[in-house]
């Protein structure tokens, strides 16, 4: 070795040991060589409506120095590429509606159609069940979820009064609410999300499903009138963990995760009816006005959702509503 490149080595070891002993000094040491990773897929851009719950979940378990969750956005890894990622172990956890990897497992949306608490589905043994399939389809299952307790809802570019002015019109529909918005005689289309706000503005289609939080990230709000009542099916929003992953993880790791999920479920408790009543004033402040159709519409939203998932899947349905309805 040169003279030159010794003088380097003796340089960058000086550095090092500098840099150690300042941190220590300052109080600020190094991460600590047990501390994990895991790369967290989010179907959305974080700082957003439906990413804020799961940033508190991530910055509580970031806070125990033993495990750090790094998110990764759609801008990075699309949504529609994020349930293969999670399955191939490209990623460790993901972040996502039911929707997403339905194609994988269709009873997954029986989940949606839950009366339930999270709670109330741990208890009843209704969150295994659909933990047990997920494993099967998806090499992951739920370690936690929220959503449960904000409602999905039809959202109109026009005024109406009765369920009959539906019929004949047309919306921006998810796979989830399509049997129901064509019991009630209306058409569907698919409208990215990007494009939602002129599709309302040319009246290209004249309303559609959306969870109560989040119409105005995409100022949909400035092109609603109204929304209707009652709320429909729970929004759900999985946290999914690679299983092979997991069970790779010490049982240190997976007290960190499991402490941060008991933490997390009961935070969501406060900040869900929060968040809810925040954006139903929200609305009102922009001009939304409500119409209530009765219990009836509700009901018919799962009358028609329950059947269509017993349709596709007549084996695990009935027992998952046995263990998902109250």
């Amino acid at each position: 070795m040169s003279l030159k490149k010794n003088a380097l080595v003796r340089k960058l070891k000086g550095t090092l040991c500098a840099a150690v002993i300042s941190s220590f000094a300052l109080g600020t040491p190094f991460a600590s060589a047990s501390e994990i990773e895991l790369r967290a897929a989010v179907f959305v851009p974080v700082n957003t409506k439906w990413s804020k719950p799961f940033e508190m979940f991530a910055d509580r378990v970031n806070q125990s120095g033993k495990v750090k969750i790094r998110l990764i956005g759609p801008e990075a890894l699309p949504a529609s590429e994020q349930p293969n990622a999670l399955r191939s172990g490209m990623v460790d956890m993901l972040v996502t509606p039911p929707g997403t990897y339905k194609s994988a497992m269709v009873e997954v949306n029986a989940q949606d159609l839950s009366n339930m608490t999270l709670a109330e589905q741990r208890a009843s043994g209704g969150y295994d069940a659909l933990n047990e399939i997920l494993v099967k389809r998806m090499n992951g299952f739920a370690l936690t979820t929220y959503g449960t307790g904000v409602p999905f809802h039809l959202f109109l570019n026009k005024e109406i009064s009765s369920a009959e002015e539906l019929k004949g019109l047309r919306a921006r529909t998810q796979p989830i609410h399509v049997p129901f918005f064509t019991s009630l005689g209306m058409s569907s289309a698919t409208v990215s999300v990007p494009e939602l706000y002129t599709a309302l503005e040319r009246n290209v289609v004249q309303g559609y499903g959306f969870g109560l939080w989040g119409i105005e990230d995409f100022s949909w709000d400035e092109m609603t009138k109204t929304r209707v009542e009652p709320g429909f099916y729970n929004v759900v929003i999985n946290v999914l963990v690679n299983d092979r992953k997991w069970k790779s993880l010490s049982p240190e790791h997976q007290a960190v995760l499991q402490d941060a999920v008991a933490w997390f479920e009961k935070e969501l408790l406060i900040y869900t009816e929060e968040e809810n009543a925040r954006t139903r004033a929200l609305h009102e402040e922009r001009g939304i006005k409500v119409v209530d159709l009765g219990p009836e519409f509700a009901q018919q939203a799962s009358d028609v959702y329950w059947a269509e998932l017993e349709r596709l899947s007549p084996d695990n349905i009935p027992r998952l509503k046995s263990l998902l309805v109250k």
